[in-house]
């Protein structure tokens, strides 16, 4: 299999090319990280402020690295009025729940939980792993639900988001995270009812236009990622920051990412049976680029999650969710792109809108 001979990224990756030199075309075409500044930053902060609203920002916490970095950011360096939620997804380990309860007591902020129907959930995740081999994607469609929702009911006008640069590049091409295509899946193939899934969506006709419209009008808060506007801070450094003024606490991996959930290592399993490549594959890569580790280093870390071998809690996983071996081969057969065409038509021209937006500013 062939692979760049600058980072990790291999032949598997959508649309990869490589020149003859073995680079590969993310390498060749990387530009340095800019942030966009932190004045900027400030000024759209400052901006939300409203004394007659009991909140600045609300930033969503899930006990892993960066959301707890931005939370650190908000209250101890911005000086903000923080409202904190976390969506309960079923899988929160117990690092994560202790790291959330010691920042919201040091930082002595308000936190709303929310905890969806358990065994709509877990019907919901078999259904989606079963028939698209992912349940990550109804995962973050259930948590971005549940923060606008939150964000709405108590007024807060923006919403900080604690989505890295060093995860950009990690996804799947499959559209994991469109409601038309997840409603298709689940009316199809479980047995669950149109309120169970509309309940479970809170805004089950949202779609790409309709979202960027109500967070013009302010019926949902804006989203900011204040890691894209800092100086750029590398890893370990945003580790050994919140360890030191929040008492956070990570997995004893090194470089941990996504230790706020237990099924992470079992669904990059299958992500990488499916597609060839995983999130930690491609995170790696941006560290090398962006010369925050060498891909020596690189490697024997990647090497060192054995991301070929089934986890050491797949039993518990399976059992959770009702999973028996025949069920993880089907789950492993599926195919990439298998339900592109059941995506949303309007999510597609906003899609391709905002790329023409880019391509113009650049």
């Amino acid at each position: 299999m062939k692979t760049c001979n600058t980072c990790l990224i291999n032949e598997n990756y959508p649309e990869i090319t490589f020149d003859n030199s073995g680079k590969c075309s993310i390498c060749s075409n990387y530009k340095t990280f800019r942030p966009l500044g932190e004045e900027l930053l400030v000024k759209r902060l400052n901006k939300s402020k409203n004394k007659k609203l009991p909140y600045d920002v609300l930033v969503p916490l899930s006990g892993g690295k960066d959301s707890t970095f931005v939370l650190y950011l908000a209250v101890k360096v911005y000086k903000l009025r923080v409202l904190t939620m976390t969506y309960d997804n079923g899988f929160l380990s117990n690092i994560a729940l202790d790291n959330i309860k010691k920042a919201v007591e040091i930082c002595n902020v308000e936190h709303v939980f929310c905890k969806p129907n358990p065994d709509i959930l877990k019907r919901i995740y078999r259904t989606m792993l079963l028939y698209s081999g992912d349940m990550c994607g109804a995962c973050d469609i259930g948590t971005k639900a549940n923060i606008f929702k939150i964000a709405a009911d108590y007024k807060t006008p923006i919403i900080l988001s604690g989505t890295s640069p060093l995860e950009q590049d990690s996804f799947v091409p499959d559209s994991i995270q469109d409601l038309k295509r997840f409603k298709y899946i689940l009316n199809r193939y479980s047995d669950l009812s149109k309120k169970e899934i509309n309940d479970f969506l809170i805004y089950p006709n949202l779609n790409n236009f309709s979202l960027s419209f109500f967070k013009f009008i302010g019926k949902f808060g804006r989203e900011v990622k204040p890691l894209f506007y800092i100086n750029d801070f590398e890893d370990k450094e945003i580790g050994n920051i919140i360890k030191h003024e929040l008492c956070w606490k990570d997995d004893n991996r090194e470089y941990s990412k996504h230790l706020d959930c237990v099924a992470e290592p079992f669904t990059n399993y299958i992500r990488n049976k499916i597609y060839g490549y995983e999130r930690r594959l491609c995170q790696f890569s941006n560290m090398i680029r962006k010369g925050e580790i060498s891909r020596d280093y690189a490697e024997n870390l990647f090497e060192a999650d054995s991301i070929n071998s089934l986890p050491s809690n797949w039993k518990t996983i399976m059992d959770n969710l009702h999973i028996d071996y025949n069920d993880l081969d089907k789950i492993l057969s599926n195919k990439p792109l298998k339900f592109e065409k059941n995506i949303s038509k309007s999510n597609r021209v906003f899609e391709i809108l905002v790329k023409m937006k880019r391509r113009l500013r650049n």
